[in-house]
């Protein structure tokens, strides 16, 4: 009879809410990740939109410098600056020509360092034939 008990005990709605208790579990799992999902991608869009308006504001920062670049500090006439041009050019000239010289100077001397190797190995060579005729 107390099993009667028990059984009359519950009520009919305490079954149904068992009944529908894990759905309504997993309905509240779905929104809490649904929220979270949400805030992640809005964290990365909001990071991304960030990251676009600073290099926004980093074009409006070099457009400005450049439009003030338009003045020069010091002014130089066209004459003058003809002539910054000739003397650049001049001191290209003079560069390659100095490189030219250099070259030329390195090879003479690499040549007058092999010939002098080269009498002077000839030297040894008499010297130890000398050497051999004597002892032989």
């Amino acid at each position: 009879m107390e099993e009667g008990l028990m059984v009359a005990a519950t009520s009919p709605y305490w079954q149904w809410f068992e009944s529908v208790f894990w759905v309504l579990i997993l309905v509240l799992v779905l929104i809490i990740a649904y929220f979270i999902i949400k805030e992640i991608r809005l964290m990365t869009n909001t990071r991304r939109l960030a990251e676009i308006d600073l290099e926004k504001e980093k074009l409006n920062l070099m457009k400005a410098e450049m439009a003030q670049r338009g003045t020069p500090f010091f002014r130089v006439s066209p004459e003058q600056m003809k002539e910054i041009q000739v003397l650049d050019d001049e001191n290209a000239g003079l560069a390659t020509d100095i490189f030219a010289k250099h070259s030329m100077v390195d090879k003479r001397i690499e040549r007058l360092e092999n010939k002098v190797k080269l009498t002077k190995l000839d030297r040894m060579v008499e010297k130890i034939r000398d050497e051999e005729r004597r002892i032989g």
